[in-house]
């Protein structure tokens, strides 16, 4: 049996599925101030007479790593880095950065040595300082210098945890390394009180089975892993709503999805049978990170969004006030006007009338307002996808093979999940023109996604036969190769070798088999016209999907 667990900003969702099916679900309040406590609660009750000893996965899509990045509950974390020549990075990194003497250029060749003194100096300014972060411009091309100071670090500052920006991300964007490096420190701490008291819990209620949490690449990493890099369980609830989808409903055609929850409506577009991803990787309170996610964006429009009157205009969104007044709540929301027009079978439809009248302009009566409030809702979530489908027709193009035989997209269908999809999907569709699906089981998708979820990893190996060796920075590896003979094919294959080693060390040994090539290139190293080597790189990763398709037919979903 696999559990799976989703905390989103107004439920806390969990299910349990056994060979493809549902077999229980529950939906709880979420618990903001201490999170840990709706999620025992979900566990509670979705076990019931169930025997937690035949659990055998759990995983979870937590917000605690979103909500303390948004709430500014992080830790202050030392940020040094060594940029060489070049940028000016004030201003553009999320802390005051300590810039260090040393350098590695772009060949991964050490250009300055870094100051063992300055480091020190640096440290003691900084005592007391619990978490520390360290990133060299060109250290995934060659770790050494990166590996170095940290160790220097470790010994003068003596923190809790540092991360470095190799280890956080193997790409060459240096800007996004050294903020996945800085907001992996920052919540380092916060993230791991909080995975030892979900050990505990499971522990107290007999589950043994190995934890996963979620990743803003839809993947999941051991318990294990995401306690060295916690800043990918960022963006977990919109993953887990696409993970939901691909479980059980799988898109072949271009689609639009719609995670429609209490407060948000995430939004994701889909091709070929899987989202795209966001370009470069996520951002975390604007500033670009090297976390891979996919492209999402999210609107203040749900269930429990509320609806007044400002200044004789009907607004909807984004804040809400509890849940709507027909599930007890004290504003009116979404979810009244849906009760009222008949869109939904649930909440008491009197309170709805109310609440509804408490909005009606001169005249209407509460049918004419729900269905005023509802064409302002669709409509605000209809504006920002008609703004992702230009952006996407207006990206830039790099490759020939994509100007020549690249397509143009056209969404075909829009899919629905969340607890007001029955009732706005449709309405949704109905302004796009286009046919609609809520799947079975639309109302914990979330949890259904984290419970499905196969588990992922990736590197990145560069090669310079030039010089004569190739580097892995995820791992902290350079490797000597064979000047004249290492080829692209050789490279891939060791990179193939390094990705299971990676996969096995965390704790995912069987997901490797499901690898993925992400990016490649080659090119010659030219001295006095005679080509003298190559520089080849290989990205490689286990490729984000689901365990298994999930029916929701037999548990009434």
């Amino acid at each position: 049996m696999l559990l799976g667990i989703d905390v989103g900003g107004t439920f806390t969702d969990a299910v349990i599925i056994a060979n493809g099916r549902i077999l229980a679900s529950a939906k709880t309040p979420t618990t903001h101030k201490a999170l840990l406590s709706g999620i025992v609660t979900a566990i509670d009750k979705v076990l019931g007479d169930l025997d937690a000893s035949r659990i055998e996965r759990v995983a979870l899509s937590t917000t605690i790593v979103t909500n303390a990045l948004v709430e500014g509950q992080t830790d202050k974390a030392a940020l040094l880095l060594m940029t060489g020549p070049g940028l000016n990075l004030t201003g553009l990194v999320p802390a005051q950065p300590c810039f260090l003497s040393g350098y590695t250029d772009h060949r991964g060749r050490g250009r300055a040595a870094p100051d063992r003194t300055e480091v020190a100096a640096i440290c003691r300014e900084l005592s007391g300082t619990t978490v520390a972060a360290v990133a060299g411009k060109f250290a995934v091309r060659n770790p050494a210098q990166e590996q170095l100071v940290a160790g220097w670090v470790e010994e003068y500052l003596k923190p809790a945890y540092i991360s470095l920006g190799t280890q956080v991300s193997g790409s060459l964007n240096y800007l996004r390394r050294i903020n996945s490096a800085y907001y992996n420190s920052a919540v380092w701490r916060i993230f791991n009180k909080f995975t030892v008291a979900t050990e505990a819990a499971l522990a107290e209620r007999g589950i043994s089975a190995p934890v996963y949490i979620l990743k803003a690449d839809g993947g999941t990493m051991p318990l294990a892993a995401a306690k060295v890099r916690p800043v990918e369980a960022i963006f977990t609830g919109p993953a887990a709503s696409v993970l939901g989808i691909m479980a059980l409903a799988n898109p072949a055609e271009p689609a639009i999805s719609l995670d429609i929850g209490g407060t948000t409506t995430d939004i994701a577009l889909w091709q070929k049978g899987v989202p795209l991803f966001a370009p470069g990787g996520a951002s975390v309170n604007g500033y670009p990170t090297a976390v891979r996610s996919f492209w999402l964006r999210s609107v203040g429009i749900g269930g429990d969004s509320y609806v007044r009157r400002e200044n004789g205009s009907l607004a909807v969104g984004p804040m809400r006030r509890g849940p709507a007044m027909s599930d007890g709540g004290p504003e009116p929301a979404v979810s009244d006007a849906l009760r009222v027009a008949r869109l939904i079978d649930y909440g008491d439809l009197e309170l709805a009338r109310h609440a509804m009248t408490k909005v009606a302009a001169d005249g209407q009566t509460p049918e004419d307002a729900a269905w005023a409030t509802l064409r302002v809702a669709t409509g605000t979530v209809c504006r920002t996808i008609r703004e992702m489908l230009t952006e996407q027709a207006t990206k830039p193009v790099y490759k020939v093979e994509d100007i020549m035989y690249g397509e143009k997209y056209q969404p075909e269908l829009i899919i629905g999940v969340g607890g007001a999809a029955l009732g706005l999907a449709p309405l949704v569709a109905e302004q796009l023109e286009l046919p609609w699906q809520v799947p079975q089981g639309y109302m914990v998708a979330n949890a259904v996604g984290a419970a499905s979820a196969r588990s992922t990893t990736e590197i990145t190996l560069r090669a310079d036969t030039a010089q004569g060796f190739y580097t892995v920075p995820e791992l902290g590896i350079k490797q000597q190769v064979d000047k004249k003979r290492f080829t692209l094919k050789e490279a891939w294959a060791a990179a193939e070798v390094h990705l299971g080693d990676r996969a096995t060390a965390g704790g995912m040994a069987e997901a490797a088999v499901h690898s993925e090539r992400l990016y490649e290139e080659e090119f010659n190293v030219i001295r006095g016209f005679n080509t003298i080597g190559k520089i080849m790189t290989c990205r490689l990763q286990v490729k984000p999907g689901v365990l298994m398709p999930v029916c929701a037919q037999e548990a009434g979903l």
